[in-house]
């Protein structure tokens, strides 16, 4: 996407308990527009029930520029491969290597222990799919609303 994200310096440390609200905040200001556009109108209700079991049942990071917190990965496992759940990145961030530079330290992650990395990503946001595109993911199979990718662990 863009030469910018090797030029970033991030910081990627665990979420806590303690970091729960501003993960929904985020969530809420980096996926809305494509909610709305896929689903119809965003419902606090049903976004705080999806958003629950996704922050509790994955490992989620948190990725800082400096003391700016300026996104969020979830991760889980499929079989041996590192399933990323969801990137987001605060709007203001976006489109200036964040997502490119958190989608690599995911990649390196996985590649650390042997691993490939699985992903989906929804049909209406060709932005991450042209970003996962472009970081060596392939199309390994497709759903109604998503595309599945995947990139083989890297030697």
């Amino acid at each position: 996407m863009t030469n910018s994200a090797a030029a970033i310096s991030i910081e990627v440390r665990p979420a806590t308990q303690e970091d729960h609200q501003w993960l929904y905040e985020l969530h809420e200001q980096a996926h809305k527009e494509l909610v709305e556009r896929a689903y119809g109108p965003w419902k606090q209700d049903q976004q705080r029930a999806f958003f629950v079991p996704l922050v509790n049942d994955h490992e989620v990071f948190i990725f800082s520029d400096g003391d700016r917190q300026v996104g969020a990965v979830y991760l889980g496992e499929r079989d041996s491969d590192v399933w990323l759940e969801l990137v987001e990145i605060l709007p203001e961030f976006q489109r200036r290597g964040y997502g490119t530079r958190a989608v690599q330290w995911v990649v390196e992650r996985a590649s650390e222990r042997g691993a490939g990395t699985l992903l989906q990503v929804h049909r209406l946001n060709q932005d991450a799919r042209r970003l996962y595109l472009s970081e060596g993911f392939s199309t390994a199979g497709e759903t109604k609303t998503h595309h599945l990718m995947r990139k083989t662990a890297q030697s």
